[in-house]
């Protein structure tokens, strides 16, 4: 089965929730660098792989989008999975239920029909 590319309609959106990836990503450096400097130091660490992680494939996950690559679709539902996953790990802070809704955003706005113009 050949993989199809993404319309432009859809590949906006998911370029949109992705951004929104690499924003709550850098949110999570912001958090980490506080943990740690606070009483939470292995929080800290915990917070900042998640960060690297979701940074790395959100990034990953924009540029196959943005090129029209074939494999760009499953690069976007590992990306959303390992979204839902992490926050399990999050979950002790606000950013968790943000990562668990933007993986379910992306897996929904992938997996929708196309609409018929």
């Amino acid at each position: 089965m050949a993989a199809e590319a993404l319309s432009p309609d859809r590949a906006a959106t998911i370029r949109k929730l992705l951004l929104a990836d690499l924003g709550v990503s850098g949110l999570l450096v912001l958090i980490a660098v506080l943990l740690a400097v606070g009483d939470d130091p292995a929080g800290g660490v915990t917070t900042v792989v998640v960060a690297a992680v979701i940074g790395g494939l959100g990034w990953a996950a924009l540029r196959s989008v943005d090129r029209g690559s074939p494999a760009a679709r499953r690069i976007v539902v590992a990306t959303a999975i390992v979204l839902i996953l992490v926050s399990v790990l999050l979950v002790g802070i606000f950013v968790g239920l943000l990562t668990v809704i933007l993986g379910v955003g992306l897996l929904a706005v992938l997996m929708a029909p196309e609409r018929e113009s």
